[in-house]
């Protein structure tokens, strides 16, 4: 018999993502994510699954609130313990109840389970559709950190390796910490990046009440990376710790320098700090799903890559539908993926 169940203890919500030991997870995960999403003005509400009195399942749901429809929003959820799509099965009904009576057009998942047919059917036979847009990232690419730094910098090609020595020859200063100047320093340059990119309709910036927010909950977690020439600011990134993991979530960069471009460096020294943070993995997030130049993001792709960690890809969020309403919803974000011209690696 398995039980729904709302969960208030944060201890005892990060110590069973900690202890679960599953191939995916990031801060997403987190119980400050929940925290951060609040602060956002997001409708939260945190579900653990029992079997009898063993705890096999947490996950996240979101309530989104549209001008024209409602949804519930279950970002990189759940974590398991226990078979997958049996415990779905088991509780699809009473989520759909909970959905109805909140007015919801359509539940969805954006499940951390790797990108398979098996996956994909097995979503579909509980009437799940491939949703029009993603809502977090799918394809990512992950470098393993538990190999010495030598052998981590020896595995980046020599003409890559070229523009981090080269950096630190010339003289490029690395910061690294959360004082307010930076911060607003990193606010200053995503948003100007954003700006200068935004012709190509891919790149929308992060608010700066987001990134505040971002701090305030992740404070201790949060890391904030520069690399300057001659006092000139050209990279700098934010990274977020989570147990074990640490996500490379926000950068900007205004190189004038590009025979040793500092984000290289700047990017090294990120992946440096996560080793000694003790971290066992780093995230660059979100990649292509593959190497072709026309992805609206095969030019930060390339960049990702550089460092030699591996792809890894999430199956794409799967919407349940509720009411004709998500019609609508899906001719929007279907049109905005096509103008945006993005598209999502199948299922192998």
């Amino acid at each position: 018999m398995y039980k729904l169940q709302e969960i208030l203890d944060k201890n005892i919500w990060n110590n069973f993502i900690i202890n679960s030991n599953v191939t995916f997870y990031s801060f997403l995960q987190s119980w400050e994510w929940w925290e951060f999403q609040e602060l956002s003005r997001k409708t939260i509400i945190r579900y653990w699954i029992y079997k009898d009195t063993k705890l096999i399942w947490v996950f996240l749901l979101i309530k989104i609130n549209a001008k024209r429809w409602n949804y519930y929003f279950i970002p990189h959820w759940p974590i398991i313990k226990w078979n997958f799509f049996i415990i779905l099965n088991e509780i699809i009904d009473e989520l759909k109840t909970l959905a109805i009576l909140d007015n919801m057009s359509f539940i969805r998942f954006n499940s951390p389970i790797t990108n398979t047919i098996e996956n994909k059917n097995k979503f579909k036979k509980l009437k799940f559709i491939n949703a029009p847009m993603h809502e977090h990232a799918e394809d990512t690419n992950i470098l393993d950190l538990t190999i010495s730094e030598t052998e981590l910098l020896n595995n980046i090609k020599k003409k890559d390796r070229y523009y981090i020595n080269r950096a630190i020859k010339e003289g490029v200063e690395i910061r690294i910490d959360n004082k307010i100047d930076h911060i607003e320093k990193l606010i200053e340059m995503h948003q100007t990046h954003a700006h200068r990119n935004n012709w190509k309709r891919t790149y929308s910036a992060f608010s700066i009440d987001f990134i505040k927010n971002l701090y305030k909950v992740f404070w201790s977690n949060i890391s904030t990376i520069s690399a300057s020439y001659k006092w000139k600011t050209e990279s700098i990134l934010m990274t977020i710790k989570f147990w074990k993991t640490c996500v490379y979530y926000i950068a900007a960069s205004d190189i004038k320098n590009p025979k040793f471009s500092p984000n290289y460096l700047c990017q090294w020294e990120a992946i440096k700090k996560a080793k000694r943070d003790e971290c066992t993995t780093y995230n660059f997030w979100w990649v292509s799903p593959d190497n072709n130049p026309k992805h609206p993001i095969a030019w930060v792709t390339k960049f990702k890559r550089k460092f030699w960690g591996y792809d890894y890809s999430l199956l794409h969020a799967q919407d349940l539908i509720l009411s004709h309403k998500y019609w609508l919803n899906w001719l929007v974000e279907t049109t905005r993926r096509i103008n945006r011209w993005y598209y999502y690696k199948k299922p192998e």
